[in-house]
């Protein structure tokens, strides 16, 4: 009895001392493992970043009033107008349409839009971004006799999809200054999103005033 004890604790030491000697080896392996899957994803990560790059369109523009003729406003008018930015500074990808103050998302993604509007202070100044017919973001500036001019900006992110307008209007009963280009439309493309569609080719639909 005695003796099958002896070999019963000998072979529990052994059992012990090859679990010891193999333990160590065990998270080294889940861990080589672990690098390698994390390689895999990196990579995986680079090959998407660059079809992205080389597949992300260009567009951006800048567009100023135009600053021809002898008046320096534009307005006041009895309804709502589109302003139309005639100098174009930048119309990368030839989205903004300078004829028509709009521009028309050429692909779906999302977009960054600002524009400045200055003007005197002795009349009301207020207009607003919109996309398609919602009004979007707006500035406004009540009539003062305290200064001579005034400055008003705002910007917005937008979802767009193909053939979605943006544009900015004058309010009725308020004014914008052309002079010097001050008053300013600019807009670029971020980031690019995957469509279902496919995209339309580009038009130019006339202003909804």
């Amino acid at each position: 009895m005695e003796l099958i004890k002896v070999l019963l604790l000998l072979s529990g030491l052994c059992s012990l001392s090859t679990a010891q000697t193999q333990d160590p080896l065990i998270p080294t392996i889940n861990v080589l493992k672990e690098i390698l899957a994390l390689k895999s994803e990196i990579l995986q990560l680079k090959d998407e970043v660059k079809t992205l790059r080389e597949g992300h369109p260009k567009i951006a523009f800048t567009a100023a009033l135009d600053t021809a003729g002898i008046n320096a406003h534009i307005g006041p008018f009895s309804t709502d107008t589109t302003l139309v930015f005639k100098h174009v500074e930048t119309n990368i990808g030839e989205g903004f349409n300078p004829e028509t103050g709009v521009f028309t998302a050429p692909v779906n993604g999302v977009y960054f839009f600002a524009f400045n509007c200055f003007a005197g202070a002795r009349k009301a100044m207020s207009s607003a971004l919109y996309k398609n017919e919602q009004h979007i973001v707006s500035v406004w500036d009540q009539p003062t006799t305290g200064d001579n001019e005034d400055n008003n900006f705002n910007a917005a992110t937008l979802l767009l999809e193909p053939g979605d307008r943006v544009y900015i209007r004058l309010w009725k009963n308020s004014h914008i200054s052309k002079l010097d280009k001050h008053s300013t439309f600019s807009g670029f493309l971020i980031y690019p999103l995957k469509s279902e569609t496919s995209t339309p080719t580009l038009q130019h639909p006339p202003p909804a005033n």
